[in-house]
């Protein structure tokens, strides 16, 4: 009795002790361990509204100093916009938040204005890319129909296409129709929906 009870009680120990090993192997994996690192899986759009380029001073994500230079080029580039409303004949801050206020509640034009400025605004701010294909709609309310040849698209095209196309048809008198087109794209790229 006397071996057995040996070899009994060394195999009692050697699980004791191995159970003992996985509790201590338990608590160090269970130790809290911090990695820092950057991970990059593609290109993340992210497009602002009217709404977030009427409030930059309530969020400060641009400087007033940045505005001014994603504006100048704007106003030199686009036709539609940004009409010098202050009388200073230099675009500023107050005829970017003339625009946008004008397109609350507005005109057909007004709202195409508010959301083709603050398309722009993302492009300069480079939330936007110009290289980016986007597939869009063109439903024309007035009609009733998908008018794809108003923006001489087929429904789809890079963003600077798209803004080629928009400003093709300053001064041809868009219809109520045609300015809710180009302001549902706008504003459909504004929210990443395209």
């Amino acid at each position: 009795m006397k071996g057995k009870f040996g070899k009994i009680g060394i195999l009692g120990l050697a699980v004791l002790l191995a159970l003992v090993a996985v509790g201590v192997g338990l608590a160090h994996w269970q130790e809290t361990l911090t990695i820092e690192t950057t991970v990059e899986t593609g290109t993340w759009e992210v497009g602002g509204t009217p709404g977030f380029w009427g409030n930059w001073d309530s969020h400060k994500t641009y400087t007033e100093t940045e505005i001014l230079g994603f504006l100048r080029p704007i106003d030199l580039l686009s036709d539609w916009l940004v009409p010098d409303m202050d009388g200073n004949d230099i675009i500023d801050i107050n005829d970017m938040e003339a625009v946008f206020a004008a397109g609350e509640g507005g005109t057909a034009e007004e709202k195409f204005l508010a959301h083709y400025l603050a398309t722009r605004l993302n492009v300069r701010a480079g939330t936007l890319s110009g290289d980016t294909v986007h597939v869009f709609s063109s439903y024309d309310p007035s009609t009733g129909d998908y008018p794809y040849g108003y923006l001489a698209l087929s429904g789809q095209g890079t963003l600077q296409e798209i803004i080629d196309a928009i400003e093709s048809k300053y001064g041809t008198s868009p219809t109520e129709g045609q300015f809710e087109i180009m302001k549902n794209i706008c504003d459909a790229l504004n929210d990443l929906a395209i």
